[in-house]
């Protein structure tokens, strides 16, 4: 059973990432290092009071635990996002924070005597668990090749540039990142007045964006040719996403060998919900009990109840609220977090479940 509790960790250090964006170092205590113990590409809940309402979010790991000595999360400004904003404004070096400790299934397991291929597309901030990937990849797995194809809008929202072409410098020859913009800095010349002018970049990379045509061609240019295994992780805007998993479902790639990773804001869930259906649930070892309402999910019901169900997006995009069905049954609006043979051994996300029996027992205790 995963640890749901929260512990007040102290801000360590804080260090710009791009103009929009910071690290943030927690300093974990030594009673505390067992329960702080992470895979790469895993991600912590955070939990915040902002003007009297309780606000919790999910950051991805930037660090790998066999190459950094700190914690570390980075948080990209979001247009109107309460908490992504009071990280990059607010906070300072030695405030406190409650933090869920890791969890998440965007991950793998690593031995030193594979020998495959990982191949890591990612966007803006989705850049943070892959880091943490490509260097516990590197570390580990000195026999493997990790392909990181990285897409932004411009030179200034690259995150992690320099620790990027450090990497690929020390791990010569087994690390590959690839740059692509969609809008690199153009310098006018020429015309009149500038006014008929040519753009010229000094970016000397990739321009555009990653679709399916580019990741096809992406892995077919770095392939092996050898046979070996491959993975493939997928982190960043949807389109993104979407576009990568069409190409390697064009290529027959097994998804059991596919791993998404979904940033995304609250959803409207549980619309579909009718009410009356009675939840039982066991958090913690103990047993609540709640008659559902209308439009409202499982989650819903038992924090209505105050019963304090682990949970952090609320849109079906993470695992924090992983429960499994004793008995009854629901249906997910939402999913992105648990994968197929999850599903299918009885585990939910509670934030987009709805019942489809009059009565369902969970429990969050596994």
């Amino acid at each position: 059973m995963s640890d749901t509790h929260f512990y007040p960790i102290k801000i360590k250090a804080i260090e710009p990432a791009t103009d929009q964006a910071v690290v943030l170092s927690f300093d974990i205590t030594s009673d505390l290092k067992e329960k702080f113990q992470y895979q790469h590409g895993q991600y912590l809940t955070l939990k915040f009071n902002i003007n009297g309402k309780e606000e919790r979010r999910a950051y991805s790991l930037c660090s790998s635990q066999v190459t950094d000595t700190d914690v570390k999360i980075g948080v990209k400004r979001v247009k109107n996002g309460k908490v992504s904003n009071h990280i990059n404004t607010v906070l300072k070096v030695g405030d406190t924070i409650d933090v869920m400790p890791p969890q998440g299934h965007f991950t793998v397991a690593l031995n030193e005597d594979n020998k495959k291929d990982y191949y890591l597309f990612g966007g803006g901030s989705g850049i943070t668990p892959l880091l943490s990937i490509l260097k516990s990849v590197a570390e580990v797995e000195p026999k493997s090749r990790v392909f990181l194809f990285y897409q932004n809008r411009n030179e200034d929202s690259i995150m992690f540039e320099a620790e990027l072409t450090a990497l690929q410098s020390r791990y010569s020859g087994q690390v590959f990142v690839t740059h692509i913009l969609d809008e690199p800095k153009a310098d006018k010349k020429g015309g009149v007045f500038g006014m008929f002018a040519k753009k010229s970049y000094n970016w000397s990379g990739e321009i555009g964006r990653i679709d399916s045509n580019r990741a096809s061609k992406y892995i077919n240019e770095n392939r092996s040719g050898d046979g070996r295994p491959e993975e493939f992780f997928l982190c960043g805007p949807d389109g993104l996403m979407n576009a990568v998993e069409s190409a390697l479902k064009n290529k027959g790639i097994d998804e059991k060998h596919l791993h998404r990773e979904v940033f995304s804001s609250a959803q409207n869930l549980g619309a579909a919900s009718k009410g009356g259906a009675k939840i039982t649930a066991t958090i913690s070892g103990k047993q609540y009990a709640v008659v559902l309402q209308p439009k409202e999910t499982v989650l819903e019901g038992l924090m209505r109840v105050n019963a304090d169900p682990p949970f952090s997006c609320m849109s079906g995009a993470c695992s924090t609220c992983m429960a499994k069905v004793i008995s009854g049954s629901v249906k997910m609006e939402r999913c992105l977090a648990l994968d197929k043979s999850e599903v299918e051994n009885g585990f939910i996300l509670t934030c987009s479940s709805i019942p489809t029996s009059d009565e369902v027992e969970i429990t969050y205790d596994v």
